[in-house]
């Protein structure tokens, strides 16, 4: 199973800024948006977007996966690599998504606008996930005929978001301001410019693992490449100031730094059970440790990819069984140790290797 391209940590600026992410949203002129349409018009509407995509050579190679004609598990991974948001989980009707291979083109149909075309890729990329957004709305939009009004523009399932329909995010990860107290101050400051901060992990109150979403909507009457310019520079501003702190805690706090690090590095090692949250806090400091170049004893592929295989449905997926809460856990905290105490160091770590591997399966 492919793991999402965006967190493969190759990107300018990766340390820092681990994907950039642009959408537009759209709706189809002559039918009422999703959260109105009949059970009948859902299905019209996912039938005229899907063939449509079907239809063009340019996306012929995408998968376009149903949510009401896959399983729950199936809906879950797509959710847990944030190729759908949780609102297709929990929506009626027939909707889905279609993306590409590697999950950095993901069309969503039928959450709360009729389409969403989202382009996310690793790093600082605002303008190439801008023009890769722009570029597939416009062959979209020569086969479909999008709601728009001449005043207000594109027309959308929230107002917030009606004009271009655009919104942009970052999801950082900014442990040094946390560590150094500065991230309040940072994010109130990244507020006044229009860019809102949240936490990236649904479910969750607050934020884990020091990952933080910085995002904002294109406001209307202002074009599209100039919204994008200025949110760029926002948040390289955040960036300029991660640095600072790191920096900083490298240079007055090594040994604390340090000790926080293989701190982590122990409990991760030997837990017997681990949630979601307590393995990304520490997993946090290991990567902070990898990209400060005081941690060595797992590349930062392999930390990104492990990421994404403790999720739920990606332990429940790779090790072919069912697990409530406790024993996805229980799992979690066996394939960590098992992963940080073969000390692998190259980048094509999987939980089919770790299951044949194991006795306890």
């Amino acid at each position: 199973m492919h793991l999402p391209a965006w967190f493969d940590g190759q990107g300018p600026d990766a340390e820092i800024v681990v994907s950039t992410r642009v959408r537009v949203a759209r709706n189809l002129a002559g039918h009422r948006f999703f959260t109105h349409a009949t059970p009948q018009e859902r299905t019209a509407i996912y039938n005229k977007i899907a063939g449509s995509l079907k239809s063009q050579r340019d996306f012929k190679s995408f998968a376009i996966v149903n949510f009401s004609a896959v399983s729950e598990l199936e809906r879950q991974l797509l959710t847990e690599k944030k190729v759908a948001g949780t609102d297709l989980l929990t929506c009626e009707g027939t909707r889905g998504v279609a993306h590409d291979h590697c999950y950095r083109v993901n069309i969503i149909i039928n959450a709360e606008d009729h389409l969403c075309i989202s382009c996310i890729d690793s790093g600082f990329r605002s303008a190439e996930m801008w023009n890769c957004t722009d570029s597939i709305d416009e062959r979209l939009g020569r086969k479909l005929d999008f709601a728009y009004d001449q005043q207000r523009g594109f027309l959308t399932c929230r107002p917030i978001d009606s004009g271009s329909g655009l919104r942009v995010s970052f999801l950082m990860h900014l442990p040094g301001l946390v560590l150094t107290r500065s991230i309040d101050a940072i994010v109130q400051g990244a507020s006044t410019m229009g860019v809102a901060a949240g936490g990236f992990f649904k479910g969750h109150q607050g934020v884990i693992g020091n990952f933080i979403l910085l995002s904002s909507n294109a406001t209307a009457g202002i074009p599209e490449a100039e919204f994008i310019d200025n949110t760029r520079r926002v948040i390289a501003e955040v960036v300029c100031c991660e640095r600072e702190a790191r920096q900083r805690l490298i240079r007055d706090a090594r040994l604390e730094l340090t000790d926080r690090i293989y701190r982590a590095y122990g409990i991760l090692r030997h837990a017997r059970t681990l949630s979601i949250a307590e393995y990304m806090n520490l997993a946090s400091a290991l990567r902070l440790g990898c990209d400060a170049g005081i941690f060595t004893e797992i590349s930062l592929t392999d930390l990104n990819r492990s990421m994404f295989l403790v999720m739920p449905a990606h332990l429940q997926y790779h090790l072919k069984r069912t697990m409530d809460e406790a024993e996805c856990g229980v799992a979690r905290a066996e394939f960590v140790g098992w992963l940080l105490n073969k000390k692998r160091k190259r980048s094509c770590i999987n939980l089919a290797e770790y299951r044949d591997e194991t006795l306890i399966l």
